[in-house]
């Protein structure tokens, strides 16, 4: 399953919709320039920091600076999953590999759209990740450029080379665009993410255009189209409609799993302590916060205008009671399950 990597280079001053941001990504993406690689520079690091501290979700930094040793210890510190640096930054690309392997942190690098596949591959050997740009690196809201043939041979020597690194595509993605690159294994969503005002909405978009097949809206679209031409294949295009609400429930499963485990983060002393005891976390709460085990906790967990796929009605006015159950063997290590109250309204095709 390709991951979302939300990137907020543009609501960088906004912190509130950075968190709406950490909600619903599987990453979040930190650009980092320093207006000499790149004509723009971001904040900075340390203006940054008590921000990106507080969020949940892994995140992987982009650097696009030309020192990127003293880049590198600054960020360390914020114990990133990936650190990538620009090939076309530095003559020393593999000694600034070692760094960020020395720091415990997965190295990536990151070539334009101009820089050749080949010019990568001597440190493929070596790297966690590539991250491809399909747009010149440096601002948001770019348009996607085809780089799908350089893809494909990095897919290609990925393979032959039984070579463990991911690849990431960063620029121009939206619900279109994500389809040229469903091969790969992250792909950066900026601007049609976080220019929306329902980021959760924008996050499904993207995540339902890389199933195969059609999606909910285009199989109506041929419903329409065979019915005046009375040709309508009515067993399959119900199975194509099954399968699509299916998926659409299984994105909306993952959301509310993430939500508890957020205020299982939040609030531990909310957790069981063994497999025999459990917590079960209403969605209501999780959307407009409640009290659990004599707990308070905050709302916002999960979104308020959350639909339930199955009903097409809202989690929180729908009679289905739909909650999220939480069990532990030993305290650390934790199973969320999605139980509904209504059994028609389990994630079946």
């Amino acid at each position: 399953m390709v991951k979302i990597a939300g990137s907020f280079l543009k609501i960088q001053s906004d912190f509130d919709k950075i968190k709406m941001l950490d909600k619903v990504c599987d990453y979040i993406h930190f650009d980092v320039m320093d207006g000499k690689f790149t004509e723009r520079a971001t904040l900075s690091i340390e203006k940054m920091k008590d921000v990106v501290c507080q969020l949940k979700k892994p995140f992987d930094v982009h650097l696009m600076v030309l020192d990127n040793l003293k880049y590198i210890d600054e960020v360390a510190v914020l114990k990133p999953k990936f650190i990538t640096f620009h090939l076309e930054s530095t003559d020393r690309a593999s000694k600034i590999i070692d760094y960020i392997h020395s720091k415990g942190i997965k190295a990536g690098i990151a070539i334009n759209p101009d820089t050749k596949e080949n010019d990568v591959m001597p440190y493929l050997n070596d790297v966690d990740m590539v991250l491809v740009m399909s747009v010149e690196a440096g601002a948001g809201g770019q348009a996607f450029i085809d780089i799908t043939d350089k893809i494909d041979k990095l897919i290609e020597y990925r393979k032959k080379n039984n070579l463990p690194y991911l690849i990431e595509v960063d620029g121009g993605i939206n619900d279109n665009t994500i389809k040229m690159v469903k091969n790969v294994d992250m792909v950066v969503a900026g601007s049609f993410i976080t220019d929306a005002d329902n980021y959760q909405s924008q996050v499904y978009k993207l995540k339902k255009s890389l199933r195969n097949g059609f999606t909910l809206a285009e199989l109506l679209g041929v419903i329409v189209v065979l019915s005046i031409l009375g040709l309508v294949a009515v067993t399959a295009i119900d199975n194509s409609l099954k399968s699509s609400r299916y998926d659409s429930c299984i994105v909306q499963e993952k959301n509310l799993t993430e939500g508890a485990k957020e205020v299982m983060i939040d609030y531990p002393n909310l957790l069981p302590t063994s497999s025999s005891t459990s917590v079960t976390i209403p969605v209501k709460v999780l959307q407009n916060g409640g009290t659990i085990n004599g707990q308070t906790i905050d709302s916002g967990y999960i979104e308020k205008d959350l639909i339930n796929p199955m009903t097409d009605k809202s989690y929180v006015s729908s009679s289905s009671g739909v909650s999220v159950k939480v069990t532990t063997t030993n305290g650390t290590s934790f199973d969320y399950t999605v139980v509904y109250g209504n059994s028609e309204e389990s994630c079946h095709k």
